[in-house]
């Protein structure tokens, strides 16, 4: 019991002793700060006794501006980098409109540079706002109508080919029928001089993107590489029209005809823009020259002649009978006048003629 309590007078000694020298060490540094205590001999003690608290304070101090400094320049580079996100995220949206307003710059020049080139052409530009979800391949919706000069069975052309024609036009929209569709028929030509073969481009069910010339003799000059165009026959498509190129030729089931696999000059995936042409002014086709007849059965004109003068003189005379027994019923039934009946007769037989 004596030993704890000699243990504990010790111990509360030397915290009193700790006190003090730790009281008078802030007296020597406070007074020292303000001047109030400035004799010679005391000023080296004080000095050494004060040195290693002053690098213990002076090494928190920087520390604590260190760390203070860090917090600040953080919060600004955080700031500064949140900003430089922002204005990161408004360029690329402008660079991605400029691409755009680029590309369809290019587009309609493109397509300008077609409608001087064309002109026999009167051209309506127009743009694809949507596809028919029936037939998201064949039928294309553009944003010109009625109001714009666009009417049902216009063709519709790029600067790269043909690409249908209007099967419905609305007031301010219009669908298109594109010649891939499989309902759709294009009198085409091979534009090759040595050829001329004429067939009819149709879209095919089993390989949508690629149409197919039909109805080719097997012994036509027709060739892979060859470019096809319209003919200008069925007054829908204007002749010349680019249609595409044939890069391959099959046999039909039958053996007697063959026909052309077209690669499109028109990429059908990527269309965007696109002309109407409402008027055309260029010569229409030479009208079809019946084919020679065998020798020893050609048809006298003189014979011929006769023939459509004598049909049209029978037919004159039973317009007449006709015209007198309708006067005569009616004058019969003592419904009208001889004069109205004359003129009820001859709106009858008028009637019969058209």
């Amino acid at each position: 019991m004596s030993n704890k309590l000699r243990k504990e007078k010790q111990t509360a000694k030397k915290i009193i002793a700790l006190i003090i020298v730790f009281i008078s060490v802030f007296c020597c540094v406070f007074f020292a700060a303000r001047g109030k205590f400035n004799p010679t001999a005391t000023n080296g003690v004080a000095m050494m006794i004060m040195s290693p608290f002053q690098r213990a304070f002076s090494w928190v101090g920087s520390q604590l501006s260190f760390v203070r400094d860090t917090v600040n320049e953080m919060s600004h580079l955080h700031e500064q980098n949140k900003l430089l996100r922002e204005e990161v995220e408004i360029l690329r949206a402008q660079n991605l409109t400029a691409s755009e307003y680029a590309s369809e710059n290019q587009r309609l020049r493109n397509l300008l540079g077609y409608k001087q080139a064309a002109i026999q052409f009167d051209l309506v530009a127009a743009s694809v706002i949507g596809r028919e979800s029936a037939s998201w391949s064949s039928v294309i919706l553009i944003n010109r109508g009625t109001l714009d000069g666009v009417a049902n069975n216009m063709a519709v052309v790029t600067e790269l080919g043909l690409v249908g024609h209007v099967m419905e036009a609305g007031v301010n929209s219009s669908k298109v029928q594109l010649i891939i569709d499989p309902r759709s028929s294009v009198g085409t030509l091979i534009q090759r001089p040595e050829s001329r073969v004429a067939g009819i481009v149709e879209g095919d069910v089993k390989n949508p993107n690629h149409p197919r010339m039909v109805n080719i003799p097997k012994d036509s000059d027709v060739k892979v590489d060859d470019m096809v165009v319209t003919s200008g026959f069925g007054g829908v498509y204007p002749k010349g029209l680019v249609v595409g190129k044939i890069i391959e030729i099959r046999n039909e089931e039958g053996g007697l005809l063959e026909y052309g696999v077209i690669d499109t000059s028109v990429d059908f995936q990527k269309l965007e823009d696109v002309a109407v042409i409402v008027a055309s002014r260029e010569a229409p086709p030479e009208p079809l020259q019946p084919p020679p007849q065998t020798p020893g059965t050609e048809t006298d004109p003189s014979v011929t002649a006769e023939k459509l003068q004598h049909a049209q003189q029978q037919i004159q005379d039973a317009q007449q009978q006709v015209q007198d027994a309708q006067q005569q019923q009616l004058q019969q039934a003592g419904y009208v006048s001889e004069e109205a009946a004359d003129n009820q007769t001859g709106n009858v037989a008028e009637e019969a003629t058209r």
